[in-house]
């Protein structure tokens, strides 16, 4: 059970770390282009908004890392392998090929494609790395 548990707060982290900087970037964006009034009703406050926000990365995140803490749980009774720096190389090139699939679509935007490379290094370290070393050091 250490795996679901690492993967919430792995999953809580990135949440704590990566909706600051989502406000962050709405509320500046939001003096050049509009962004918050094409994607909230008019009237919306940009940093209600942003709590909002928040509130759903929240919520997605330590919901992926719980998910992702169940499939740790499951292959470390099945494939217990050490590799590539990872306790598990087997679940370490699942959460890599997973994250190369979810991103490669993206790369075609010049615009995003620097946002993107970056999210996904740091998901990829994130729960491909950390989160299987604090599962095992939690049992």
């Amino acid at each position: 059970m250490a795996e679901v548990f690492a993967g919430f707060l792995v999953g809580f982290a990135l949440s704590i770390a990566i909706a600051p900087l989502g406000a962050i970037t709405l509320v500046r964006s939001n003096d050049r282009t509009g962004l918050a009034q094409r994607i909230a009703p008019e009237g919306t406050s940009v940093v209600a908004l942003s709590v909002v926000l928040h509130f759903a990365a929240m919520l997605v995140l330590t919901m992926i890392g719980m998910l992702l803490g169940l499939l740790l749980l499951a292959l470390n009774d099945r494939r217990p392998d050490n590799g590539l720096g990872s306790p598990n190389v087997a679940y370490t090139l699942i959460v890599v090929a997973l994250t190369a699939v979810i991103v490669m679509p993206t790369l075609v935007a010049p615009a995003l494609r620097r946002w993107c490379t970056v999210g996904a290094l740091v998901f990829v370290a994130a729960f491909g790395w950390v989160m299987p070393w604090l599962a095992w050091a939690g049992s």
